[in-house]
């Protein structure tokens, strides 16, 4: 079997119902939060363009391709790399030669790379491979990475956003927090909705929102905050995650820019509630010192984002050599055969609704354009062993309609 062709879709996700509502009417305090213009909307993210996704479909002379994901932007970045750069080293190679094709990409783009769009192009291919060896096999792609390693994976609940980051609907945070439990979920994450620009003030909301869900929840129920970036003021992080300790978090997420390591050593030793990071990190070489320098307690690899599933379980042998935890980012097809394949990996985030939403909202992340993704129920999702690789399908219909 060889490559004979590689293509990249660019798509406008934000065009699909259920991705653009999760983006722009879900407030959250996040890395724009010094900036008022950019802090009462989730597009702060892509300036209030489209959020684009690139699709790497790989192709091969016996008929079959892979399918992989960027994990996306508001630039062409991707694509132009892949089609232009990347593919040069793929055409006529055998798919099953993926650490050599992954080491070629990566030697092949550190004068422009090393992190950001040049390695969310690799993961893209690079999954796309794994997909096809699954294909080409028969089998599901965790079956190439180990094995079963557990009969489902768990889910924790990844939503909970404040209404409104100036005056957030507590009872109805109370509501769907709830609404989680009853379906099933053993744990759930809440966005906050401040940072340090609006100081004493603004901690007051975010220790109010905490302090609804774990009222509402109770004590059984693991519970964890993201604050996306936005605490990057050392004495504000420390003084807001103390106020929290004493509702018992899993973790307090991102707290700081993704590189200020020293930043992290020193709220680690200020704070008792475990940080976690790593969802803006990228291949084994960025993990390695977060690990090895134990910046954070709980690491978050995103598959689509440092380097595809090549790199993620050479971080995952990393971690488990130190001891430090892992908790992939969103529950894409292809981080859950991660977590399936990793014993040390204890459950996966899922970007729910509750269930007062599910009929109007048709999909997350990805429903709109990925046909076959495993759905939760009762808190885990299955495996379905009989599909081979990701075991999903390109929906065309959506994606001509988004493709830009």
């Amino acid at each position: 079997m060889k490559i004979t062709d590689v293509q990249v879709i660019d798509i406008a996700a934000t065009k699909a119902e259920g991705f653009a509502k999760f983006i722009r009417h879900s407030p959250l305090v996040g890395i724009m939060e010094p900036y008022e213009e950019y802090a009462t909307d989730r597009s702060m993210w892509t300036g209030g363009t489209d959020w684009v996704v690139p699709i790497v479909i790989i192709k091969t002379d016996n008929g079959l391709e892979g399918y992989g994901f960027c994990c996306g932007g508001t630039a062409a970045a991707g694509k132009i790399l892949i089609e232009n750069h990347y593919k040069n080293y793929l055409i006529g190679a055998d798919p099953f030669d993926s650490e050599t094709l992954w080491d070629k990409m990566y030697r092949a783009s550190i004068v422009f790379g090393r992190k950001g769009a040049a390695i969310e192009a690799i993961s893209g291919v690079d999954d796309a491979l794994w997909d096809l060896k699954g294909k080409a096999l028969n089998v599901p792609v965790y079956k190439l990475l180990g094995g079963k390693t557990k009969d489902k994976v768990k889910l924790y609940a990844s939503n909970l956003h404040p209404s409104d980051i100036y005056n957030p609907d507590y009872d109805k945070l109370a509501a769907e927090a709830k609404d989680y439990v009853e379906q099933g979920y053993q744990g759930l994450k809440q966005r906050m909705c401040t940072g340090p620009r609006e100081g004493f003030k603004g901690m007051k909301r975010n220790e109010m929102l905490v302090k609804t869900v774990r009222e509402a929840v109770g004590d059984d129920i693991e519970l964890m905050i993201d604050a996306y970036m936005a605490w990057n003021d050392l004495d504000y992080a420390v003084e807001m995650i103390r106020r929290l300790d004493k509702y018992n978090l899993t973790w307090v997420e991102e707290p700081l820019l993704p590189d200020n390591l020293e930043g992290y050593k020193y709220l680690k030793t200020r704070v008792g509630t475990s940080i976690a990071a790593g969802e803006h990190e990228y291949t084994r070489f960025g993990f390695a010192e977060l690990i090895s320098q134990k910046v954070v307690d709980i690491i978050q690899p995103d598959i689509r984002r440092m380097g595809g599933l090549t790199e993620a379980k050479k971080v995952a042998a990393i971690a488990e050599a130190f001891g430090v935890p892992l908790a992939p980012h969103v529950s894409y097809a292809e981080t859950l055969h991660f977590v399936m394949s990793c014993p040390s990996v204890k459950w996966a985030e899922d970007t729910c609704v509750p269930s007062w939403e599910k009929e109007k909202q048709k999909g997350g992340f990805s429903d709109a354009y990925i046909l076959g993704s495993p759905k939760a129920e009762g808190g885990f999702m299955k495996i379905d062993e009989s599909k081979a690789g990701f075991g999903i399908t390109l929906n065309m219909e959506i994606i001509e309609r988004l493709k830009i």
